[in-house]
């Protein structure tokens, strides 16, 4: 409470009180609960009325509320705070360091990520021509907003299972919670942790998918030469990888092979253009479709057999 009590200067007191020197418990709680889940560093820096430093810490590498407190002296000068912000961001560092005392401090889960753990990141375009930013705006979407994204069949069974687990899943340290989702490519989980530099790096080093970086020994992760606040992100990275590594196959052993090798292996490579168009960019995506809609796929009789077959497997592997 002390460090709370740090986070709010006369005008916010004002505000919260409505300007009779007193809130309710509840009231309080809440405007805490909602300061401590911003959705991303812009909102939260909104809150405390400095936003327009989003820029700058963003070149500083500055990714989440907590990495204020790593900033150097030298750093935080860079920002030549004006005599109002030196207030303003001194509440948010209060703020950020009660965050930090209760560690509330997770893995960023921003809209491209979400929608590529869904297979759906075709419509981060279309997206955010309709003004979403972060996933939870599509909250505010209305069914007539989606019909206007172009989904394909299967794109849009996803997309139904998945905004109806967004709210109960927004505020999860994983991906999603659902276990036909998939790992986002290496590009996009750098990109989500502000390390996009190390692309190339691992590339070299011969990551290939996320699964490859629980192959990295200390020598190898040196070798990228990462600062303080690189070295959080890239941690708190890694737990996210192995908060998702039971539902997403990232043992090492039970990896599921790329799309199109799992078409050829059944010898149902024929189909892959048809899939694509419905939807399918992954084989769970399959599971979406029903027995009767089989004939979409417009088989050959051998073929329906053998996808037939390839389909009560892939049941089996999702225990469904």
């Amino acid at each position: 409470m002390n460090i709370l009590g740090k986070c709010f200067d006369r005008a916010d007191w004002e505000t919260i009180t409505g300007g009779t020197g007193k809130v309710p418990k509840d009231t309080f709680i809440t405007t805490i609960t909602v300061r401590n889940h911003a959705p991303s560093l812009r909102a939260w820096l909104e809150f405390w009325r400095i936003d327009e430093l989003e820029e700058i810490l963003l070149s500083l590498d500055v990714m989440s509320p907590t990495d204020l407190a790593l900033l150097e002296e030298k750093e935080t000068a860079k920002i030549g705070l004006k005599t109002v912000q030196k207030k303003h961001w001194a509440k948010a560092l209060a703020h950020a360091k009660y965050l930090e005392s209760i560690n509330f401090d997770k893995p960023p889960a921003p809209l491209h990520l979400w929608l590529e753990s869904w297979r759906l990141q075709r419509l981060r375009k279309p997206l955010f021509d309709l003004g979403c930013d972060v996933k939870e705006d599509i909250i505010d979407l209305t069914e007539a907003d989606g019909a206007i994204l172009g989904l394909k069949l299967l794109e849009d069974r996803r997309w139904k299972q998945a905004t109806a687990q967004l709210i109960k899943v927004i505020r999860k340290f994983d991906f999603n919670d659902n276990t036909r989702s998939s790992t986002p490519c290496l590009t996009t989980w750098l990109e989500s942790l502000k390390l996009e530099e190390l692309d190339d790096p691992l590339k070299l080093l011969g990551v290939v998918e996320l699964c490859d970086l629980a192959d990295m020994d200390d020598r190898e992760l040196a070798s990228l030469g990462l600062n303080k606040l690189q070295r959080k992100h890239w941690d708190m990275g890694m737990l996210q990888v192995l908060k998702a590594k039971k539902e997403t196959g990232l043992d090492g052993k039970n990896d599921l092979p790329t799309f199109r090798g799992w078409l050829e292996s059944w010898r149902l490579a024929r189909l892959a253009p048809i899939m694509d168009d419905l939807g399918a960019y992954v084989q769970q995506d399959l599971l979406d479709l029903e027995p009767n809609e089989y004939s979409l796929l417009k088989m050959r009789p051998l073929e329906a057999k053998r996808f037939e077959m390839a389909m009560i497997a892939l049941e089996e592997e999702f225990q469904l």
